[in-house]
């Protein structure tokens, strides 16, 4: 365990002295290890994403497993002067449109429950800001699927426009629309919050 821990430890600090494109050039050679340092810095980023996105753990975990699985997969074909994190946010994007086509989403009783006994333990104003958290979470839910995902993109992932273009292959004035209605949707679903 100690000896994976030093190699772990090994690799995240490389992972400072190397660029995001010399970690491609590896993976496309099959550098296994170069794999695991691109994992390590791009997996909190993809999980994040996806929970964001279908606002399930288990389910992010397991689009988050299954994106790196494909990404590794299409090694062959990743071309360097892309942007790597694109093209992962890309398969991630993919994988989570599936998802939500079989499965609708829906709310957790986890987060019902939570917010229960918060109201019980903390009555007063902190009560409304778990009310402002659930509905801001549903709202982003009941987001057109385009609005939704760049929403996310630009919002909780500080992706620029033009990034988020590039991404989606999409002109960054459809991104800016996008957003536009996103924050639109978005304001009425929360008015009741907002002065």
């Amino acid at each position: 365990m100690v000896l994976k821990s030093l190699i772990l430890f090994r690799f995240m600090n490389l992972s400072h002295e190397i660029t995001l494109n010399e970690l491609i050039e590896k993976i496309k050679a099959n550098d296994q290890n170069a794999f695991r340092v691109f994992f390590c810095k791009m997996q909190p980023n993809i999980f994040n994403f996806l929970y964001r996105y279908c606002l399930d753990y288990d389910v992010a975990k397991d689009l988050t497993q299954e994106t790196f699985v494909k990404f590794w997969h299409s090694r062959d074909v990743i071309d360097p002067a892309w942007s790597p994190k694109s093209y992962l946010f890309r398969i991630a994007r993919n994988l989570a449109l599936n998802q939500v086509q079989r499965k609708a989403p829906s709310v957790s009783y986890d987060d019902n429950e939570n917010l229960l006994v918060a109201l019980f333990k903390h009555p007063g104003k902190e009560y409304e800001q778990k009310f402002l958290m659930n509905d801001f979470k549903k709202a982003v839910l009941l987001l057109p699927e385009r609005c939704r995902v760049i929403f996310i993109l630009s919002r909780y992932h500080d992706f620029k426009y033009d990034e988020i273009a590039s991404m989606l292959e999409i002109s960054i004035q459809t991104v800016k629309n996008q957003m536009n209605k996103s924050l639109a949707i978005l304001r009425k679903h929360l008015s009741r919050y907002i002065d």
